[in-house]
């Protein structure tokens, strides 16, 4: 006979789940011309997401019905939303904003008055690359990291607006960053 569903039997199964308020963001902004490397300091982003991945289908006709086929894996871009405001930075103990630093790496790519990429492009991989792994880490109810996923060569394709508004108050001003990557790593799935 199959056990009936109560609340005791819900709780002893439960482990208590993940809470979408512990995350943490980790990751580096690469050096440009005119920018040293700063460290993504998960304190100021305030949301953020583990990202969906995808696999395309291939719908083929087979006498009058569509069988669907597992088609190519495909990457959306990842956004996540920092407050503005000053960090510290590790490597120099100077306080820096992050969004300059954001829209010097963006801009490394395709430089506003000329249309071309920073000297400084190095191309894919290697030294000087201006593609760098993000890291996005779900916390357990004690703090302790649970699972990661890492995105690996972003490269932000959105520095997002940040809104002013002179009926804005008792609340802090934010910005979007959109990223590229070419894949991700997610500790909790074994590759075979």
């Amino acid at each position: 006979m199959a056990e009936t569903m109560n609340v005791d039997r819900f709780k002893k199964s439960f482990d208590g789940g993940s809470r979408p308020n512990r995350f943490m963001v980790s990751g580096e902004i690469p050096a440009t011309e005119s920018t040293s490397t700063a460290i993504i300091d998960s304190v100021v982003v305030r949301a953020a997401s583990m990202p969906a991945v995808t696999i395309g289908i291939m719908r083929v006709p087979f006498r009058g019905r569509i069988v669907k086929i597992p088609g190519d894996r495909t990457y959306d871009e990842w956004t996540f939303t920092i407050y503005d405001t000053l960090v510290d930075t590790p490597t120099t103990g100077n306080k820096v904003n992050l969004r300059p630093l954001f829209m010097a790496w963006n801009n490394a790519f395709n430089v506003h008055s000329t249309n071309k990429p920073h000297a400084t492009f190095a191309g894919y991989g290697g030294e000087g690359s201006l593609f760098a792994p993000l890291n996005v880490h779900q916390l357990d109810l004690s703090g302790a990291v649970k699972r990661t996923v890492t995105l690996h060569n972003c490269w932000p394709t959105i520095v997002g607006e940040i809104a002013l508004n002179y009926d804005s108050s008792d609340t802090l001003a934010e910005y979007s960053v959109t990223v590229a990557y070419d894949y991700l790593d997610d500790d909790s799935v074994k590759d075979d």
